[in-house]
């Protein structure tokens, strides 16, 4: 295979015997060698991402070799031309679903990407990731809306053909002053390296999810890792090094300085407020504003560190094939403790540990070997292997109490605000304690893990591959916390006695996956006709212990006074089969049928197994003779897909259990037993059935693609908590399906080559995403209703809710709003009743990625443009910094009337409303700039002797236009605890990105 243009050879294209199982890759020469083929006339198809397809007939005699040369056509925009299903690789035209594919490797030459959200985030249309803001922590993922009400809504993953451990909210230890972060935890796709990652494919829904079973509804995210190529060793090794800024809004502290009734002493503490200077009982004297965060002495904002380092190697022959990967890489989010603090720390003598200095750090190292060979020519083998060591701390935060939320957001407006309690530290506007005492508690986690599978090809007929997985993700996993006696806040009367709690958590992730395809002819049709079973085995055994009051300087368990211990298994095993017929008419028309029949193991006992039947057809209509068009369209493809697929319920959703309790009988403690819950014997899956149709348009000769979709998804017996009479018992809900949610939408990509030639080159991608989601029925059950989101038939899962603001005005131009019983006096008015205010995540997405190429391609400029919209986002840090009090809607004289109005309606008016609090959530963000330079050979060469080099400046999250009066519409102090309502909370933002990047090809 040759470049038509270069000439140069073309590795990495698949070349398939139409009709049979024979296919291989080309490798860095261009070439690829087939063996073993009976003699006939064969149909070679040729693809590769980057070029047009190619065919050829060639005819095979007994004995002999037949040559046959490709040139092959570049094609203006990369789309996939193959991908990856639950039945193995499959020509993407020959698909009735939408596939969305990101070629990790090439973004990775250009992008700012430090993990896998990085690589998702804003390049497939129907997928939206809202990430943790410390360096660390997970994201949140949605495909095409959230199907569930009581269960994950995240999709699955699977790497390399086996199924990966992706959960989220990984951190919990027996003892400390979260427990938890109290905000954002580690993820388990976060453990991954993206640099070992070749591509992505995103299964958007049940339509095209089907063969992967019960748990699939939420989508299916298949990662595929980078291999061999036969041919001469290739190394790349790379650096990268950066800072991580803080870029973002935070709001002023306000302390109101009045008198109150006929006293003659201005104080801030008399509880005097803008609704009483309205109502004339306290008199202003001034206004006084901190923030801490534009201080340099005082802010726990400072600089973050990024490096990473690795090699890969890869080559072989065609009978082996290998590749290695060694990565090292760190980065130090940018909390620092303040300089205050360092004087304090070094005034009194005391030891300035590193987790006190900067306690957001990751460290990860990854190790990786993948090796395929070709025993014979019926025979191919694969192993995959891959180990990773991880080692990271976190500050806790937002919903931690002890944490630095509380205090960063909670202080009032001046640097003179006492001591902290019992220990005479000047607290310099933080509101109970400084950063010095929060970050002397460490919380960190330690992970090891080991990923490998093993993949057989076997071709005993020309006609027949037998297809083997098997593999297993182990993960190992220790959360700690330190606090050594006479550190720490004065939380409570004990905590500074100390406290050591130590998680470990071993989990497996087995997987055996078996099928054999049969492809053969019948008249003019081609069939392909496959079957299969597969085994999930998921275990997490883990085991904590802690204590409190520790002996003065140690750091075990076994010195504490107080000690606590608990246990925990969790088991859960899927076995699946399914049956698939494809058919293609005339190499245009492909119709595919397919059914699976899955059990569980945390399905009710009374309800053993379930059918997830699927359809779909792809059209290449462009290919009729009858067919006409502009002769500026080149092909039109038309798809339907139709398909079920479920959510298992919780591993123990279905049982009844009790737990040992104590009572007393005749004043004497007695051993008992209570019912903790119910369990259902007759407890299904979630049920999610979707229909997709599109179609597919290149025109221009192929310059420009346009993809659209329309998916119509229903859930069927949703998870409900039922409400049980009082004659259960202590048990007071039971969960049944008993619910439906939909979800219905559009999804449009466009990419263009608009401009194409050796000094100037403009591509885009725009893409762009709208979702419906509304809850159908929750059965007999009542709405369930939260503070703020409610659960309603009707409306979308988790929507907000609140008495509204109906208006507000300043009726006595004194410029302060004012709460009075009399509405003639009064100046803020709220409704009667709480209605729905709005979707709690957004719904719409617009994304457009521009790539610019100069100096014949050595020079390009890239950009990544984010807009979502469609929602409100819940500032639930102004609405605690109100209740503190410290924000301007409540004490400052100046504030704007939109910030008095929500203060009253929530502090002042009887309704007691939310309302201001949810606020508009669109926003347009720059996401990704990068400019990326490429030496030429010689150049290179002259440099550093290599092959290839190339250096590249990138950046990250530099830009954000909103409406939202809070720090970022995307900061979520619950992104990953599975929420549907992520809202802000005395959260720092997410930072800014630096990074400048180097390659080097040998």
């Amino acid at each position: 295979m040759t470049d038509a243009a270069s000439q140069r050879p073309v590795e990495a294209a698949r070349v398939f015997l139409v009709g049979t199982t024979f296919a291989g890759a080309t490798g860095v020469d261009g070439r690829l060698t087939l063996r073993g083929i009976p003699a006939a006339e064969y149909t070679v198809r040729v693809l590769r991402v980057g070029y047009t397809e190619q065919t050829k007939r060639v005819p095979i005699a007994a004995g002999q070799t037949a040559n046959i040369e490709f040139t092959m056509a570049t094609a203006a925009i990369n789309l996939a031309a193959v991908v990856t299903t639950a039945t193995g690789e499959t020509r993407r035209v020959e698909t009735g679903n939408a596939t969305a594919n990101i070629d990790a490797s090439k973004v990775l030459q250009s992008a700012p990407v430090s993990n896998l959200s990085d690589l998702l985030n804003s390049r497939a249309p129907g997928v939206t990731v809202t990430s943790g803001s410390q360096t660390g922590t997970g994201s949140r993922i949605r495909v095409r809306g959230s199907n569930s009400v009581s269960l994950s809504n995240e999709p699955i993953w699977i790497i390399d053909g086996i199924r990966m451990t992706s959960t989220n909210a990984d951190f919990n230890t027996a003892t400390g002053s979260g427990g938890t972060t109290g905000g954002n935890n580690a993820s388990r796709v976060g453990d991954l390296n993206p640099e070992e990652i070749e591509s992505i494919e995103i299964v958007k829904g049940p339509s095209a999810a089907t063969l992967y079973g019960t748990d699939a509804a939420n989508g299916v995210i298949l990662v595929t890792t980078k291999k061999g190529r036969a041919g001469a060793a290739r190394w790349n090794v790379y650096g990268e090094g950066g800072a991580l800024t803080d870029r973002n809004y935070y709001p002023d502290a306000y302390s109101l300085f009045a008198k109150s009734g006929t006293s003659t002493t201005s104080s801030r503490t008399n509880g005097c407020s803008l609704q009483s200077l309205g109502t004339g009982v306290c008199t202003a004297d001034s206004t006084v504003s901190l923030n801490i965060f534009n201080e340099k002495d005082l802010t726990p904002i400072g600089t973050g560190v990024r490096r990473q380092m690795g090699a890969q190697v890869s080559g072989g022959t065609e009978a082996v094939r290998y590749f290695f990967s060694a990565e090292d890489e760190k980065e130090t989010g940018v909390l620092s403790l303040p300089q205050f603090e360092r004087d304090r720390f070094d005034s009194a003598g005391l030891v300035l540990r590193p987790w006190t200095s900067h306690p957001n750090v990751m460290a990860r190292k990854s190790l990786r070997m993948n090796l395929n060979s070709a025993i014979n020519p019926k025979l191919d083998l694969a192993v995959a292997t891959n180990f990773i060591n991880i080692a990271q701390r976190y500050s806790l935060e937002s919903n931690a109490t002890a944490g630095l939320g509380s205090h960063l957001f909670g202080g009032p407006g001046t640097r003179s605000n006492g001591t902290v309690s019992g220990l005479g530290t000047p607290l310099n506007g933080y509101r109970a304690w400084t950063p010095g005492y929060m970050w002397q508690e460490k919380t960190n986690q330690d992970v090891n893990r080991f990923l490998w599978s093993a993949n057989a090809n076997w071709r005993p007929l020309s006609w027949l591959v037998n297809r083997a997985t098997v593999g297993n993700d182990y993960t190992a996993r220790s959360d700690e916390n330190l606090l050594l006696n006479g550190e720490g806040p004065p939380l409570t009367a004990t905590t500074r006695l100390g406290a050591r709690g130590i998680n470990r958590v071993n989990t497996n992730n087995l997987t055996v996956d078996l099928g054999s395809t049969a492809s053969y002819s019948l008249s003019n049709f081609a069939l392909k006709t496959t079957v299969g079973a597969q085994y999930i085995g998921f275990r997490t055994a883990g085991a904590s212990t802690g204590s409190t009051q520790l002996a003065p300087g140690s750091q075990i368990v076994g010195s504490g006074a107080i000690a606590s211990v608990s246990e925990a298994t969790t088991t859960q095993k899927t076995f699946g089969v399914f049956i698939e017929q494809a058919l293609n008419v005339g190499d245009r028309l492909f119709l595919t049928a397919a059914v699976r029949s899955d059990q569980n193991s945390a399905f009710g006992t009374k309800f053993k197994s379930i059918l997830y039947p699927k359809a779909s057809a792809s059209y290449l209509i462009s290919q009729e003779d009858w067919w006409k068009a502009p002769s500026f369209v080149n092909t039109v493809r038309l798809r339907y897909a139709y398909g079920q697929s479920g959510v298992q319920p919780g591993p123990n959703d279905a049982n009844r259990f009790f737990t040992a309790s104590n009572t007393n009988i005749n004043s004497t403690d007695q051993p008992a037993v209570i019912q903790s819950a119910l369990g259902n014997d007759n407890l299904k899956p979630e049920r999610s059935a979707e229909q997709e149709t599109g179609f597919e348009v290149g025109m221009f000769n192929s310059r420009l693609n346009l993809d659209a979709t329309y998916y119509s998804k229903i859930t069927k017996d949703a998870l409900i908590s039922a409400v049980l009479p009082p004659s259960y018992g202590i048990v007071t809900s039971q969960l049944r399906n008993l619910g439906s949610v939909k979800n219905a939408g559009v999804e449009v990509a466009i990419n263009a080559q608009l401009l194409q030639g050796d000094k100037l080159g403009w591509d885009i991608n725009l893409s762009g995403s709208a979702n419906d989601n509304k809850v159908v029925s929750l059965g007999d059950n009542p709405p369930q209703v939260g503070t703020t989101s409610r659960i309603v038939a009707g409306y979308p899962i988790s929507g907000l809710w609140a008495r509204p603001i109906t208006s507000y005005e300043d009726k006595n131009g004194d410029g302060l709003l004012t709460y009075w019983a009399d509405n003639a006096k009064n100046e803020v008015f709220v409704g009667d009743s709480a209605i729905f205010r709005g979707y709690a995540a957004p719904r719409y997405s617009v994304t457009l990625g521009s790539g610019w190429d100069f100096f014949t391609r050595k020079l390009r400029v890239s950009t990544l443009w984010d807009y979502r919209g469609g929602n409100k986002w819940y500032n639930n840090t102004e609405r605690i910094r109100c209740t503190r009090p410290n924000c301007s809607g409540r004490l400052n004289t100046s504030a704007e009337l939109i910030d008095q109005a929500t203060n009253i309606a929530a502090n002042e008016h009887p309704a007691r409303t939310l309302d201001g609090y949810f606020q508009p959530g669109a926003f347009v963000r720059l996401r990704e700039l990068s400019v990326q330079y490429t030496m030429s050979p010689e150049l290179a060469s002259k440099l550093t002797r290599a092959k290839s080099l190339s250096v590249v400046f990138t950046g990250r999250n530099l830009f954000l236009s909103t409406k939202y009066r809070g720090t970022d519409p995307e900061s979520g102090f619950n992104t990953t605890s599975g929420t549907e309502a992520p809202n802000e909370f005395q959260t720092v933002g997410p930072p800014s990105y630096f990074i400048f990047r180097v390659n080097v090809g040998y």
